[in-house]
This record gives C-alpha cells, structure tokens and sequence, in this order.
C-alpha cells in the first residue's frame, strides 16, 4: 500500500484564508488560483468547485475583511473594558497588528470600486468607534468626529509612510497624547 490515495479536502473558508494571507503578502494582484492551490496542496479543480472564478473569490476576500474589521475584532479590542483610553489604546495597537492586509486593501481601493467600499465602510465603522471614545472622554460631538479622522489619518499613514530619518516613531501613548490634547489655537 504506498503513498496516499486520497486529497485533502480543502473548504470554500480555506481558499478565502489562504487569499487573505497572500493578500497581506503579496497585494490584491498576487492574489492568483495557481499559486493558492499550490500552497493549499490541491489542483485548480478544487478552486472552481468553490467559486465560478477569481471575482467570486475576491468578492468573498472583501467581505471577510470588512467583517474582520468591522465586527469581530473591534468587539474583540474594545469589549472588554469601559475605559474609553484604553480602547483608544487598543485601536492604536490594533492597527499596527492589521498593516500589512490593511495597506494591501487600501492600495486595491484605489483601483476597485468593490474594495474602495469596503474599506469605507470600515473606516466609517471605525471612525464612529474612535469618535465614541473621543465622546466618553468629553469631547464635543464636532471636535469628536475631527480628531477621529485625524487620529485615523495618522495610523493609516503610519504604515503608508515611512520614517523618513529611520528613527524610532515617537511612542503610542506619547502619539496618543498628542490627539488628546486641547489645542493651544483658537
């Protein structure tokens, strides 16, 4: 009785993990069928048993990610605690842990309609987020919304921009003070 006989049995979920990693790796065009069904160890067949063709399947990659951000981790980082700094806390440290397929899905934006909505629709869900904290620590409605967005701006650009002498960025809780303190201009 020699080798194996049988194939692994890879899921429709498996295929959407597997384009999520190379995504994070290797940006929305690296996302290919060939490729994915090497890494998964199963032929192509196996892909269109799945999904008519790759738009099935970057459509499913959009909405894993939308849900991701929108739903399970921002409950995940700001659910267990009513200190609105420390979510604030855990939203600048969330992001730094999702740059990589954060910046791969905002450079896809920029040429897919499908993608540009997804990463608005997750932005807005977090900007509300960020803009509650601001809330909770008795910023005005307005000022609340401007500071979210820019608080966002920042992070997003944190990983969009490098430093440009290569140092050391200033430390979170120090950027975080920063958003936080009142502006000595009227």
């Amino acid at each position: 009785m020699g080798g194996t006989t049988s194939r692994a049995r890879v899921a429709r979920r498996d295929w959407i993990e597997a384009a999520y990693q190379e995504l994070a790796r290797a940006g929305e065009r690296g996302v290919g069928i060939n490729a994915l069904a090497a890494r998964l160890g199963v032929t192509k067949g196996s892909f269109y048993w799945h999904f008519k063709d790759r738009s099935e399947l970057m459509r499913a990659l959009l909405d894993r990610w939308a849900h991701e951000r929108t739903d399970e981790v921002l409950a995940l980082a700001l659910g267990s605690t009513p200190d609105p700094l420390e979510r604030l806390r855990r939203i600048q440290a969330l992001g730094r842990e999702v740059a990589p397929v954060d910046r791969a899905m905002r450079l896809w934006a920029q040429h897919s309609p499908d993608a540009e909505e997804a990463v608005r629709h997750a932005d807005r869900a977090l900007l509300g987020h960020i803009a509650g904290c601001l809330d909770e620590l008795g910023f005005a409605p307005e000022e609340a919304r401007l500071r979210a967005l820019l608080m966002l701006r920042a992070w997003v650009g944190g990983y969009l921009v490098p430093s440009p002498d290569e140092g050391e960025t200033p430390g979170a809780d120090h950027a975080l003070g920063i958003f936080l303190a009142n502006p000595s201009i009227s």
